[in-house]
């Protein structure tokens, strides 16, 4: 079965049909205390303000993640792949702030 394109060129990627802008995202506290700032997200410049905040919410915001992880081995799962945990050894080197990123 093949398909045939209908609104791109095989010479040029879909996204260059875009207009990009760069937008500043803010997450604020019901208090109005700053949660999360993001200066320059590149979006569409069709996009609504609160889709630039979720997209930084959601997917550029990522508290809580360990400063330093270790591979987690598994049967029939290639290195790349394999799930990442937490490095208790690394960790403990580093200041107590400084162990989570967000």
């Amino acid at each position: 079965m093949q398909t045939s394109r209908r609104f791109t060129s095989s010479s040029s990627s879909p996204y260059d049909l875009l207009t990009w802008v760069g937008r500043r995202s803010e997450i604020r506290n019901p208090d109005g205390s700053l949660v999360f700032v993001a200066d320059d997200v590149q979006v569409p410049d069709t996009w609504s303000q609160v889709a630039v905040d979720i997209l930084a919410q959601k997917y550029f915001r990522k508290a809580g993640v360990p400063a330093a992880t270790r591979s987690v081995a598994e049967k029939g799962v290639p290195v790349w792949l394999q799930r990442r945990a937490p490095d208790e050894a690394k960790l403990a080197t580093l200041p107590a702030d400084r162990r989570f990123g967000g």
